[in-house]
């Protein structure tokens, strides 16, 4: 009888491996965005920026730790740096913990908190925000929308990150890698307590790729 139960424990443990593969994974991803740099109230003449952005995320099956994820962007534009006068640049990182509330073949939904770095020239701050991300798939194609914004704080420092796009993904069913291609239109915001300095606006359209490990 006992050999029977372990028998049978183990053909359920190998029928559930394919499926808890399947939500265990790396996403890496790269984009290029055209920024266009503003602050608030003040009249300062510059040029757009091309900049880039990316980051990396662990996905995983087990329920109660959540997944990572690490994004950083540069938000540097060269003409407001000579203005400043200023050897630093602008940044905007975030270490995010995340789960996934819904995951399903038409939906995807992630909420979490998130550990955000803002650096505009020579100003920085820490923060800790709020998460969420959701995807809504067109059935039948590897084609979806998505969004994903890291906004609020608990000090008086401020900052706001949100995008919005479509994607496609080119032999989604393969178990080994998938390679997916990106593009949309990304705000982001700072703004720092005390600080003579407005607050600082990068927005425009953004193009990527990411694999999927």
């Amino acid at each position: 009888m006992m050999k029977k139960h372990a028998l049978a424990a183990i053909i359920a443990a190998s029928v559930s491996m394919p499926s808890m593969a399947d939500h265990l994974g790396i996403y890496t991803g790269i984009d290029y965005q055209n920024n266009e740099t503003s602050f608030e109230g003040a009249s300062i003449d510059s040029d757009t920026s091309n900049n880039f952005s990316g980051y990396v995320a662990f996905e995983h099956f087990i329920p109660l730790i959540p997944n990572v994820k690490v994004k950083y962007s540069d938000l540097t534009n060269s003409d407001i740096k000579k203005i400043n006068n200023s050897d630093d640049g602008s940044s905007m990182a975030n270490g995010i913990l995340y789960y996934q509330l819904f995951d399903n073949d038409l939906f995807e939904f992630d909420f979490g908190l998130a550990y955000t770095r803002i650096e505009s020239y020579d100003e920085k701050a820490d923060l800790a925000q709020g998460y969420g991300a959701a995807k809504l798939h067109i059935p039948g194609m590897g084609m979806y929308a998505f969004a994903e914004g890291i906004g609020g704080s608990v000090t008086d420092d401020k900052a706001l990150d949100m995008q919005g796009g479509l994607a496609y993904t080119f032999n989604p069913d393969s178990a080994l890698i998938n390679f997916t291609v990106r593009a949309g239109y990304r705000v982001q915001e700072m703004e720092f307590e005390n600080s003579v300095t407005p607050q600082q606006k990068n927005k425009g359209l953004f193009a990527g790729v990411e694999l999927h490990f």
